[in-house]
């Protein structure tokens, strides 16, 4: 008899957790499992790629990321009074909260979405906060496994977590997964307790999937100056600013570069007023979400991750299987996955060291050979991984 499992995640925009999760989706062997995928909402761009084996429930929160002056007034017309009260108040109280209020929002949230009737032989929240609040709360399952996604000391010094909600959710879990080494010392470090519990199982990516999709040209305007290309969400701790920054301080020392900024997210104004004022609108490219970002990589002479923070990046992962060469800032996480001066270049973490490993590629044309044929050898990462996580539905 197969197995029923749950998977729990937010959405499925273009972020690692979510690549990851699609990875991990079209590698299950569905002769021994029946999976459920239950969503907060259906958006995103990687919604058309849920495998056909997986059965997709009804949003919990259809509106969940809809912004809130588009979402109330549909809700109410729709007669979603509840629903419509529960973004209004979660908006207030994560707005009366450091960072993203994530605790005052779930005591929001916590009393208007439904605990599911099905019962599951394991439940897997795949991210951080809400996920796993849900699943603690709301899931019968016989065995509950519980992500972590992030560095969890950075996300303290930003007010995101609620350790005590955090800690209740641990109390229900068989697992916590993490997805690198320093992402557990970090969890460790603030939950002792449950150190028995935590499981590192690194997030993966299909090289032969990122490669097929890689194909299609999409650079044809004819520049002959530098490409670079970042993949990450617009926010503080992607460090797109710092980008930004080195970008600025590159085209002021007369290299001719183009730097391709692939997604979406909270700064995207800022980020456009400030471009605009430092007059780098042909140098500087706010690209949005692409459902395949991967043409714009394997057509870029660089890869740049400019984070201040990272538990295990699939980004960078899906630039080694293209073989692009990278530049990293000086984090924990990047060290494991890149060593310097071998498959990439890590630099510190401010803008003058991005701009400087920049051009450092740049200059030396025998440099980027050399990593571009380094990362030819790193093509078999991780193959282990899934088998990690069998041992923890079957255990």
């Amino acid at each position: 008899m197969k197995k029923k499992l749950l998977f729990v995640l937010q959405y499925l925009h273009t972020g690692g957790a979510e690549k990851s999760l699609i990875t991990l989706l079209e590698s299950l062997d569905y002769r021994k499992y029946e999976v459920d995928l239950l969503l907060f909402d259906h958006s995103g761009a990687l919604f058309t790629m849920i495998p056909p084996q997986v059965n997709v429930l009804p949003p919990l929160f259809p509106y969940y990321s809809m912004p809130l002056r588009e979402a109330f007034p549909r809700m109410i017309t729709e007669g979603r009074v509840s629903l419509a009260a529960g973004k209004l108040l979660g908006s207030f109280a994560g707005k009366l909260s450091k960072g993203k209020g994530v605790g005052a929002r779930w005591e929001v949230y916590r009393r208007f979405l439904p605990k599911l009737k099905s019962r599951y032989d394991a439940a897997i929240s795949y991210l951080d906060f809400f996920c796993n609040y849900y699943v603690a709360e709301k899931v019968h399952a016989d065995k509950k496994i519980m992500y972590n996604h992030m560095d969890y000391a950075y996300s303290q010094t930003q007010g995101w977590p609620c350790p005590r909600l955090e800690r209740k959710s641990f109390v229900t879990s068989d697992y916590i997964v993490t997805v690198a080494d320093s992402a557990r010392r970090s969890l460790e470090s603030f939950f002792p307790e449950h150190s028995d519990k935590i499981r590192v199982i690194h997030n993966r990516v299909s090289n032969a999937t990122v490669q097929r999709l890689s194909e299609e040209p999409v650079y044809n305007d004819g520049f002959q100056g530098t490409r670079v290309a970042t993949v990450a969400r617009l926010c503080d701790e992607k460090g797109v600013m710092l980008a930004l920054e080195a970008c600025s301080l590159i085209v002021s020392e007369g290299y001719p570069i183009r730097w391709y900024m692939i997604g979406t997210g909270g700064l995207q104004g800022e980020l456009e007023e400030r471009l605009k004022r430092l007059g780098l609108e042909r140098h500087f490219i706010l690209m949005g979400e692409k459902q395949n970002p991967y043409p714009y990589v394997k057509g870029a002479d660089i890869y740049v991750q400019p984070s201040k923070t990272e538990a295990h990046c699939i980004a960078v992962e899906e630039a080694i299987a293209l073989q692009r060469p990278i530049v990293v800032t000086d984090i924990p996480s990047f060290k494991q996955q890149i060593t310097d001066g071998e498959t990439g270049i890590v630099v510190p973490a401010h803008a003058q060291g991005l701009a400087e490993g920049i051009t450092k590629l740049v200059r030396s044309k025998e440099l980027r050979d050399k990593l571009t044929v380094q990362l030819s050898y790193e093509q078999n990462r991780y193959q282990d991984e899934l088998n990690k996580f069998y041992e923890l539905i079957e255990c």
